[in-house]
């Protein structure tokens, strides 16, 4: 901490007052990264829901890929602030994360929500969670041992797979209409 202060120009006690230590600095400057993202990218996607999903897994979920450092940091805050809480009771600990992947795939199945019940699309969201974003990444990278193009594809193609075999299973009420969206612009 006394390195950064000195490179930010504050002594090292100021520096301890807005972040207790290394890791807390790292765990903001990782979420500032993320909140760089658009996330209005899925709206302008238009209204199919896999065009939706294709804009923010190759938006975030490969600039994850490209940039792993800030989010595994983020990934072992989250750890460590678990097990810092696993001891407290339920009523006292707080959110381990802030949960921005959930909000990003509320807003994906967003024009779902109009066709389908709110049970059901909240288990899509749900699912979601599983094939992108930071723990994906890590398993993609380091238990399955992809290099950063394998991994892509592969994050791209499950998160798909999960939507269309969702779709499959849970058509919607009402058909999308042709040229009610703008596709999605990633090859298949």
């Amino acid at each position: 901490m006394p390195d950064v202060a000195d490179r930010a120009l504050m002594s090292p006690a100021t520096a301890y007052r807005y972040f207790p230590n290394a890791q807390a600095l790292w765990e903001e400057a990782s979420f500032e990264i993320v909140k760089t993202w658009d996330a209005d990218q899925i709206d302008r996607a238009g209204d199919d829901p896999r065009a939706r999903l294709d804009a923010v897994v190759a938006g975030l979920g490969w600039h994850m890929l490209d940039d792993e450092l800030p989010y595994r940091n983020l990934a072992r805050a989250g750890m460590e602030r678990w097990y810092e809480q696993s001891t407290l009771p339920a009523n006292e600990r707080v959110p381990v994360r802030e949960g921005r992947r959930m909000a990003y795939n509320a807003k994906v199945v967003e024009p779902l929500r109009r066709e389908l019940p709110a049970e059901t699309v909240d288990e899509l969201i749900n699912a979601l969670a599983l094939v992108w974003g930071t723990e994906a990444v890590l398993v993609l990278r380091d238990v399955c041992g992809l290099e950063t193009s394998q991994a892509k594809d592969t994050m791209l193609n499950a998160a798909r797979w999960m939507l269309d075999g969702f779709l499959a299973e849970h058509p919607p009420l009402r058909p999308q209409e042709p040229g009610s969206d703008k596709g999605s612009s990633i090859p298949e």
